[in-house]
């Protein structure tokens, strides 16, 4: 199958049949898979490799924290784009995300064109947001840069304005 993208995924599951399923059809994508069973180890794989790019993320992970807790604690650590999957559909179990930052939520039966329709729009939300803060950070510096010229060289700007 052709390549499509060049991303590293954390994929957080702990049901083994599920992480071969899933990772066989990201890497048929081109997409470079890590996986891990347990929201511990989720935080721990972000902390150390720096080339995820996203983190596909199961919320029932049994014993230890939840996909939900795990996903707070990642971006208090680092900024990335998580998707949520789950067997679930159950309100209660989708409403522990409801208060976090996320690029959605896929239902593990989705097929696998719109698992990896998610993903993408997940990738291109998360570059769009990161460009428009850029441009934030980039206005700010600049109005900081013009704040402290005038307020660091008030005699040129006198100067220039008696001279016409």
């Amino acid at each position: 199958m052709k390549k499509e993208m060049t991303k590293t995924i954390l994929l957080v599951e702990d049901d083994p049949a599920a992480v071969l399923c899933i990772k066989n059809m990201l890497k048929n994508h081109g997409i470079e898979v890590i996986s891990v069973e347990t929201g511990e180890k989720a935080i721990e794989s972000v902390t150390n490799f720096h080339d995820i790019n996203l983190i596909l993320m199961d919320i029932e992970l049994g014993d230890g924290i939840n996909g939900a807790e795990a996903a707070e604690a990642i971006l208090k650590i680092r900024e990335l784009p998580i998707i949520f999957i789950s067997s679930h559909d159950d309100p209660e179990i989708i409403e522990k995300t409801d208060k976090i930052t996320s690029y959605g939520f896929i239902s593990k039966a989705s097929g696998e064109a719109v698992i990896i329709a998610g993903i993408k729009m997940a990738f291109r939300l998360f570059e769009s947001r990161m460009l428009e803060r850029n441009k934030e950070k980039a206005l700010r510096a600049e109005k900081d840069f013009n704040r402290n010229l005038v307020h660091l060289s008030p005699a040129f700007f006198v100067a220039i304005g008696s001279d016409g």
